[in-house]
């Protein structure tokens, strides 16, 4: 089995590691939520929605 993870650095303690669908339904709700959430697979990004500069604290 593959392993997804969800990343939102905004918000670490809402990381997840699931399959691929509820990754990508977790991570948009997450950038919905916190600005910004990304989607790893073995640890490469494969994906993401939302602002970066949401947790960069670009201006």
């Amino acid at each position: 089995m593959t392993r997804y993870d969800v990343i939102c650095p905004s918000a670490p303690w809402e990381n997840h590691t699931c399959d691929e669908d509820r990754a990508w339904d977790l991570c948009y709700s997450l950038s919905e939520e916190y600005g910004y959430a990304e989607v790893r697979c073995n640890g490469m990004v494969i994906g993401e929605y939302g602002n970066p500069a949401t947790f960069l604290d670009w201006r």
